[in-house]
């Protein structure tokens, strides 16, 4: 066993524990720091705009230290913004910011770092060794589009989208409100996996999931309304559930959730400029579409114990203020008026002749600019690490016009207020196209800028997205990504509530949400290292851990596959192949790992291991190694 944990052999190619875990810890934010303010009677929480500047610290940190520690193929020099080619409005609008305010732009990455960064974003994976050198040796001057436009729409892209909005929509079998169980929830993943690969509008799949009825394991969109569900209080309490996952998951406003506990004024001033101003009243309004909303639990089984669900609108029920129980404050009469009829919060509106209450609802806030102004924060977010609005869910609706006078101690919100506005009109102008969108990000200059900024970098200079930030990969993109690198596959075997199999999966971006692979418990283990959260109580978390560091070193599901016994593997297939050299055996493994050929300070320094180490062992070595550097790890 000695030949395969010898650590002072391998520490020859650069990849230590030490190495790995100074260069993880403190480079990136704790859980809090994604979240937004949370009102509190008891404490003061971080305001949105307190939250950002702590997330840009911390992601200006994290990039430079990744970036100092990275050997860029780009020529590090400053880039002038009116030089650069703009590839479409976001070029225009950011590049003459800089132009005017005398901002420097970091350089376009080279088509190796392209290639992985396009790989990652779109698929949640990386390329193999044989695209990669297809590409790099591909001379074509549009070669960069014509690889988003054959990645988009791809079976992988509709693997990373559906898990993208899995996690924005909580889909999962168990919360701490609601199980769904593992009927709805694979239902609920069906849908929108359906949605993503027709490339449904997303208004559509907005109306869809407000006014769902039906079975919610035959009529996966239902579960959007199940999972507003509140137990252990009167029925207001899930209406307002509901309210508060349209106002986050929708409209990006987490400020809902506070006003359905008490007026805006005295608990949202210093935190929300619009919330200040709402009242509790207001708030029910959004809440009352839902007060005509029927659930019926059904029982399938009692061993195990297993409920499905049937959602209805009722032709009769009101929001009536009549509680003094339940998770929310008591909820009393307002003068004479014993219930709230069903009013839009941002603008009025109301039903209207013919149509249910959630259809109602649909309609306004597919309506409304702010639905897709919030949507294409979101995706803008995924794509460029830095959302336009930040924290993402934060919005301030009345701090996003520039040509709004604003009260003494309040800031703009948006980084770029006028991209904002411009992708969000260019999103409804393509009825809510998600794939288009993405494709513009993908295909601007703004998004191929590098990671590193070899001059003076502070702060102020984040809203002018003139250089890329760095992000870890998560967990199921550094799962599937050791898949590619190391070219061996798996097959998970997913199971109903019955233990009944289900289907196979071969990826982790496949998995319907991330309590799976149940029953695998090193790779349950492996993954929850990496902070995938539970979609309830535990969001998805960048956090670095020394756990992390030791699992990518010494966990089985990676030791397994950098082994010569182990067929199939990348190792395996190149150690029996005798007429490769040393050089040619690198070059593929860099290829297949970190996108990219090796530099020649690279080559001089590995070559040596197959004479001192052997074919084999620095085969293997050298496998492993690549797997902990920083250029696996993170996406820059």
């Amino acid at each position: 066993m000695k030949r395969d944990y010898d650590w002072k052999k391998q520490v020859k190619v650069g990849a230590t524990l030490l190495t790995v875990c100074l260069l993880w810890l403190g480079l990136w934010p704790s859980e809090a720091a994604q979240q937004g303010a949370d009102c509190s009677y008891l404490r003061r929480r971080e305001t949105p705009d307190e939250v950002r500047a702590r997330h840009r610290e911390e992601l200006t940190r994290a990039t430079e230290e990744v970036s100092a520690r990275l050997g860029f193929e780009t020529a590090l020099e400053l880039a002038a913004p009116e030089e650069l080619p703009r590839k479409n409005f976001i070029d225009t609008i950011l590049f003459d910011r800089m132009v005017r305010d005398r901002v420097a732009s970091a350089p376009v990455i080279s088509d190796a770092e392209y290639l992985r960064r396009a790989y990652l974003d779109l698929t949640g994976r990386i390329p193999t060794a044989a695209e990669a050198a297809t590409f790099l040796a591909n001379r074509e001057t549009n070669k960069r589009e014509a690889l988003v436009d054959r990645l988009i729409g791809s079976p992988e892209f509709i693997d990373k989208w559906t898990m993208f909005f899995g996690d924005l929509f909580r889909n999962t079998a168990r919360s701490t409100n609601v199980l769904r169980y593992s009927g709805g929830r694979d239902a609920f993943y069906n849908y929108l996996r359906d949605a993503v690969a027709t490339n449904k509008s997303y208004a559509q799949m907005a109306r869809e999931m407000i006014d769902a009825n039906g079975d919610s394991y035959l009529a996966g969109e239902t579960n959007f309304i199940v999972g507003g569900t509140i137990p252990m209080g009167p029925p207001q309490d899930t209406m307002d559930g509901r309210a508060v996952n349209i106002g986050s998951m929708f409209l990006g406003v987490g400020a809902i959730d506070c006003l359905l506990c008490h007026n805006g004024a005295g608990h949202l001033d210093g935190v929300n400029l619009w919330g200040s101003k709402r009242t509790r009243q207001e708030a029910w309004g959004m809440s009352a579409f839902f007060a005509r909303t029927r659930m019926v639990r059904q029982l399938l089984s009692t061993q195990p114990l297993i409920f499905k669900y049937t959602i209805s609108e009722l032709p009769i029920g009101e929001y009536l203020l009549n509680t003094d129980f339940g998770n929310r404050s008591d909820r009393e009469p307002v003068g004479s008026q014993q219930a709230v009829p069903p009013r839009y919060i941002f603008g009025g509106g109301g039903v209207n002749q013919g149509e249910t209450r959630r259809q109602a609802l649909g309609r306004l806030i597919t309506g409304d600019r702010q639905f897709a102004r919030a949507a294409v924060n979101y995706l803008w977010e995924r794509m460029m690490v830095e959302p336009l609005v930040s924290p993402s869910n934060g919005f301030d609706p009345d701090r996003l016009d520039p040509a709004v006078a604003l009260p003494s101690g309040w800031g703009l919100q948006p980084a770029n207020s006028e991209l904002l506005e411009a992708l969000t009109s260019e999103f409804i102008r393509q009825n809510y196209n998600i794939r288009a969108l993405i494709g513009l990000i993908a295909k601007s200059t703004a998004y191929q800028l590098s990671a590193s900024y070899p001059g003076s970098w502070n702060l102020a200079m984040t809203p002018y997205y003139s250089r890329r930030y760095v992000r870890r990969l998560e967990a199921e993109e550094i799962h599937d990504s050791i898949l590619k690198a190391t070219g061996m596959t798996v097959s998970y075997q997913l199971r109903d509530g019955f233990n009944n199999p289900t289907r196979m999966v071969n990826w982790a971006m496949q998995l319907p949400d991330t309590s799976e692979p149940r029953g695998l418990v090193l790779v349950q283990q492996f993954l929850n290292s990496f902070v995938r959260g539970d979609r309830d109580t535990r969001p998805r978390s960048m956090e670095p851990t020394i756990l992390q560091a030791l699992n990518l070193m010494n966990h089985q599901f990676v030791m397994n596959r950098i082994h010569q016994v182990n067929v199939g593997s990348n190792v395996s297939r190149l150690l029996g192949n005798a007429s490769l050299t040393p050089e040619q055996i690198i070059d593929e493994l860099y290829l297949a790992t970190l996108t990219r050929y090796p530099t020649r300070e690279e080559m001089d320094r590995l070559t040596p291991l197959f004479a001192s180490q052997g074919r084999r062992q620095a085969t293997e070595s050298i496998q492993w190694a690549l797997l902990n550097k920083m250029d696996f790890i993170f996406n820059y």
